[in-house]
C-alpha cells in the first residue's frame, strides 16, 4: 500500500473555491473601485487614488505583516498540534494591530502634508488628500479586517474567510457607486466605501465564530504562561508556552517576507510614481494604473489558488508531511498557469476593451495605452512564478529567500530598470512610456534567475522546493481505503516494516494493536465521508510516532469517554493504555490524531 494524493487533492479542492472567490472579490473589489472613479470621476481623480495608495499601503504594513505571518506561523504550530502557543500567536497579533490601527488614525490630521509630499504640490493634490484622510482615519477597521481574513481560512473556515470579502466588496461597490455618483465627496468618497464595506460586513464572521470547528481561540496575550492542554490526563507537564514577546517574535519572524513585500512596493510606488509624473505626464501615470490593475485582475483568477499554499501548505509542512506538499505545489502550479494562459490570450487580443474598461476609450490617452499594455502583459508568467516562490517559500520558513524574491520583484530590480530604459529612451528620443513597460519584463526575468542563483549557491545539491528527500528510511507512509479489510492490513505492514528497521518487537507490536484499534473507529464511527485514510510510521531514536489523517466527523480521542452518552467508540480506551502519548487536532477540516510509544525501556 503506497501513499496517494486523494486527501490532499480534496482539501485542494475544498479550499481553492473559497480561496479563488476571496481573492477574486478582494481584488474585483480594487478593480472595479479603480474603474468607477475612471468613469465617474475622471482619469486624474484615478491617478489620485493610486498615488493615495502609497499611504494605505504604510498603514496596512502592520495588519498585513501580523496577519500573513501569524497565519503562517499558527498553521505549522496547529500542524504540530501545539495548539495553544497558535492561541497565543493569534491572540497577540490581533491585540498590536489594533493597537497599531488606532495610531494611524491619529495621522489622519497630517493628510495635506502627506499629499503635498506624494505629488509635489501639482493638480492632483487635493484628491489625494481627501483619500488618505478617510484611509487613515478607517486603520482600525482595515486593521482587524487583515487579521480575520489571513486566520480564519488557516481555522478550518475557508467558507467564512470567502464570504467576509464577499461581502465586503459588494457593499464597497455598492457604496462606492452611490456616493460618487450622488455626493461632492470624491476621492474621500471612494476611501469611505472601503472602510464601511469591511466594517459592515464583519457581521459574516458571526458564522465562524460560533463554528465547532474552530480550534482558534483569544486569550490574554499578556498572561505568562497558558496550558498545552485542557487535558492533564494526557499532558501531565503542562508546559508553558512562552509570552507576548515570543509569540510576537514568532509571527513577525514569519511575516518578514511579507513586511520587505509592503516596505518595497511603497518605496516603488514613490519611486515610479515620481519618475512617471515629473518625465513622463499624468497620462502615462493613468496608463500605469490599468497596467497595475491588469496584474491584480491576474491575481484577481490566481491569487486564490496561489493562497491555497498559505491556507494547506504551513498545516501540512508543519506535519512534515513532504509527499502532500509536493503533490499540493504541483496541483497549484498547473492550476495556475492554465488560468493565466487563457488570461494572457484575452488581453493581448481584446487590448482596446480592457483598456475602456477603465473609462479610456478614445484620443492620443488610448493610442498610446494599447501597445504599453501589450508590452507590459508580457511580465506576468515571470510575475506569477516569483509570486509563487515567496508564497511556498514563506510558508515553509524559509524566510530569507521568500525575503530575497519579494526585495527583488518589488522594487530592487525594477526602479533601477525603470530608470535605466526610461532614461535610455529619452536620451535616443525613443516612446518612454513603452519603455517603462519593457522594464517590468526585465526586473522579473532577473529576479526569477537571481533566485536560482541564491538556491544554487545556498542549497546545494537540493531541488527548487528545498524539502527533504521523499524517501525516507524510517517512515513508513500509505494511504488505505476505508474499508474494515484495509485496515486489517495496516498492523502487518507496521509490524513488517519495524522488524526490517530493527525496532523494538514488543513496542511494535502494541503501536500495531493501537493502529487498528483507531484506524477500525474512524471507519465505523466517522461517516459517510471517510473513504480514505493516510498513516504514517516514523522510528526515531527516542519513539515510535503513528500518525492517521482522515475526513470523517470530528472526534477528539483524547477527550473520549465511554459514558459519552452519544455512542461507545470501543478501543480507545484499549489505545490510551498501552501508548504514552496521544494527541489530536482538527486541522484543514480534517481529523489528526498521532499516538505514541516511548523507543527507552519500560
Amino acid at each position: 500500500m503506497k501513499r496517494n494524493e486523494k486527501l490532499i487533492r480534496t482539501k485542494l479542492w475544498q479550499y481553492l473555491l473559497p480561496g479563488i472567490m476571496m481573492t477574486a472579490a478582494l481584488q474585483m473589489g480594487n478593480i472595479v473601485d479603480t474603474m468607477l472613479v475612471g468613469n465617474l470621476l475622471g482619469a486624474d481623480a484615478m491617478s489620485a487614488v493610486k498615488i493615495g495608495m502609497t499611504i494605505d499601503n504604510i498603514m496596512e504594513i502592520p495588519g498585513y505583516v501580523l496577519g500573513v505571518g501569524g497565519s503562517v506561523a499558527v498553521g505549522i504550530l496547529l500542524g504540530k498540534r501545539e495548539r495553544e502557543k497558535a492561541n497565543r500567536v493569534f491572540s497577540v497579533t490581533l491585540a498590536v494591530s489594533l493597537i497599531c490601527g488606532f495610531l494611524f488614525a491619529l495621522l489622519s490630521a497630517a493628510s495635506p502634508a502627506l499629499a503635498e509630499m506624494l505629488t509635489g504640490g501639482n493638480a492632483l493634490t487635493d484628491d489625494v488628500a481627501g483619500f488618505v484622510f478617510v484611509t487613515l482615519l478607517g486603520a482600525p477597521v482595515l486593521s482587524l479586517a487583515l487579521q480575520f481574513m489571513n486566520y480564519v481560512a488557516v481555522d478550518n473556515n475557508p467558507s467564512a474567510a470567502s464570504a467576509y470579502v464577499i461581502v465586503s466588496n459588494v457593499i464597497n461597490l455598492a457604496l462606492d457607486y452611490l456616493v460618487l455618483k450622488y455626493t461632492p465627496l470624491g476621492t474621500a468618497g471612494a476611501a469611505l466605501s472601503t472602510v464601511l464595506g469591511y466594517g459592515l460586513a464583519m457581521f459574516v464572521l458571526v458564522v465562524y465564530f460560533r463554528s465547532p470547528k474552530r480550534m482558534l481561540k483569544f486569550v490574554n496575550p499578556f498572561r505568562e504562561n497558558i496550558r498545552e492542554s485542557r487535558n492533564p490526563d494526557h499532558d501531565a507537564k503542562n508546559r508553558p508556552e512562552g509570552n507576548a514577546k515570543e509569540a510576537f517574535l514568532l509571527a513577525a519572524s514569519a511575516g518578514i517576507p511579507t513586511l520587505l513585500y509592503m516596505i518595497f512596493i511603497t518605496i516603488k510606488d514613490l519611486g515610479l510614481n515620481t519618475m512617471i509624473i515629473r518625465l513622463i505626464g499624468n497620462d502615462a501615470m493613468a496608463v500605469y494604473t490599468v497596467c497595475a490593475n491588469v496584474v491584480l485582475l491576474v491575481m484577481l483568477l490566481v491569487g486564490g489558488i496561489i493562497g491555497t499554499i498559505v491556507s494547506i501548505g504551513g498545516v501540512i509542512y508543519g506535519e512534515r508531511d513532504y509527499f502532500g506538499l509536493r503533490c499540493l505545489v504541483k496541483n497549484v502550479l498547473v492550476y495556475s498557469y492554465a488560468v493565466l494562459a487563457v488570461l494572457l490570450v484575452i488581453l493581448l487580443c481584446f487590448t482596446q476593451y480592457v483598456v475602456a474598461l477603465f473609462g479610456i476609450t478614445g484620443g492620443s490617452l488610448l493610442e498610446i495605452s494599447v501597445p504599453a499594455l501589450r508590452i507590459f502583459v508580457f511580465c506576468l508568467p515571470f510575475y506569477l512564478w516569483n509570486k509563487f516562490l515567496t508564497t511556498f517559500y514563506q510558508s515553509t520558513e524559509k524566510t530569507k529567500i521568500a525575503g530575497l524574491v519579494t526585495s527583488l520583484q518589488n522594487c530592487i530590480a525594477i526602479l533601477p530598470a525603470a530608470a535605466v530604459l526610461v532614461f535610455a529612451a529619452k536620451s535616443a528620443g525613443l516612446d518612454m512610456l513603452n519603455a517603462l513597460m519593457a522594464s517590468f519584463i526585465v526586473s522579473e526575468t532577473v529576479t526569477m534567475c537571481a533566485a536560482w542563483i541564491y538556491r544554487k549557491v545556498n542549497y546545494p545539491g537540493q531541488g527548487m522546493l528545498l524539502l527533504p528527500d521523499e524517501e525516507n528510511e524510517n517512515i513508513l507512509d500509505m494511504s488505505i481505503e476505508g474499508t474494515l479489510e484495509d485496515a486489517g492490513k495496516v498492523p502487518r505492514e507496521m509490524i513488517e516494516f519495524c522488524k526490517e528497521k530493527g525496532a523494538d518487537s514488543s513496542k511494535a507490536n502494541l503501536l500495531a494493536v493501537a493502529a487498528e484499534e483507531m484506524i477500525v473507529n474512524i471507519i465505523r464511527y466517522g461517516g459517510k465521508k471517510v473513504n480514505t485514510i493516510d498513516v504514517n510510521l516514523c522510528i526515531t531514536e527516542h519513539a515510535m510516532i503513528f500518525r492517521i489523517r482522515d475526513n470523517g466527523i470530528p472526534f477528539d480521542p483524547t477527550d473520549y469517554t465511554v459514558d459519552s452518552g452519544e455512542f461507545e467508540v470501543h478501543g480507545i480506551e484499549v489505545v490510551k493504555s498501552i501508548t504514552d502519548k496521544i494527541q489530536y487536532m482538527r486541522v484543514l477540516d480534517l481529523n489528526h490524531s498521532v499516538v505514541e510509544i516511548a523507543a527507552g525501556e519500560d
